[in-house]
């Protein structure tokens, strides 16, 4: 069975979903699914916007378990919070625990001010040696999401918009053998899977993975809307194919291999 391995519901501020309309449209597509709330603590706009009872979450989605309905979390990482981040993905019971970045140097992606006054090249290297801190930094998590999580939001069109290998090819390499050493999936998002430039960027960085020796791919579609459950995962598989990555999904914090219908 297919899995999509990154959704949020009734715990996430930014999502316009319940877990009864997430679990409805999986079961009609015929896909697992696993639910992960964002977790961004210290979160650099609203420090508490991003974070939740978690122990309520676990005692509302629980009972609504079973082997295709699974509960995870998404830890938005940053530099500064990696003894907090390891502390709340090691309390609690998750099937899975996916890691992010959604800010660089205490500043919100989201934002325009983000990238103000700031050049291209500096924002690219600057969120890689950040996401390359954060693996290097005692953290505990399962798969890496959305690198291209920063093309969403940044001011750059055309062929600026994309990430490309050549902006930072040490920096790049240098993150993906972070993620191989420590066995972490890289996660094919499936938002942007829509946008041909978007494919055409993000195919390099998966095939580079693979060449330093990436095995395996989680695929996620970052739903926060119950019409996007499930949205382009045969897409994400096409890419995985191309770039010989073996999707996968977590139950219990173990990589379980993903079963693909030819």
């Amino acid at each position: 069975m297919l899995f999509d391995t990154h959704m949020h519901c009734d715990y996430s501020c930014d999502s316009h979903m319940q877990f009864a309309d997430a679990i409805a449209v999986a079961e009609a597509e015929k896909i697992g699914m696993i639910v992960t709330e964002h977790w961004d603590y210290d979160y650099p706009t609203n420090p508490d916007a991003f974070t939740f009872d978690i122990d309520e979450y676990f005692t509302r989605l629980k009972p609504l378990c079973n082997e295709n309905v699974l509960i995870g979390i998404e830890i938005g990482m940053q530099t500064h919070t990696a003894v907090e981040d390891k502390r709340v993905a090691q309390g609690h019971d998750f099937d899975f625990v996916l890691g992010s970045i959604h800010c660089i140097g205490k500043r919100d992606l989201y934002e325009t001010t983000c990238y103000e006054g700031r050049a291209r090249q500096q924002i690219v290297e600057e969120f890689l040696q950040d996401s390359i801190t954060c693996l290097e930094q005692d953290r505990d998590f399962d798969a890496f999401a959305h690198i291209d999580y920063i093309c969403r939001y940044w001011p750059y069109k055309g062929e600026e918009r994309e990430l490309r290998l050549a902006d930072a090819p040490n920096l790049f390499d240098k993150l993906f053998q972070l993620l191989i050493e420590k066995n972490i999936p890289i996660e094919i998002n499936t938002r942007r899977l829509d946008d041909a430039a978007a494919v055409a960027g993000l195919l390099p960085l998966y095939e580079r993975y693979h060449d330093l020796g990436g095995k395996y791919c989680t695929i996620g579609s970052d739903a926060h809307y119950a019409e996007h459950v499930g949205r382009r995962l045969q897409e994400a598989l096409k890419i995985a194919t191309a770039c010989q990555l073996t999707p996968v999904y977590f139950r219990k914090r173990r990589m379980q291999i993903m079963e693909v219908s030819k």
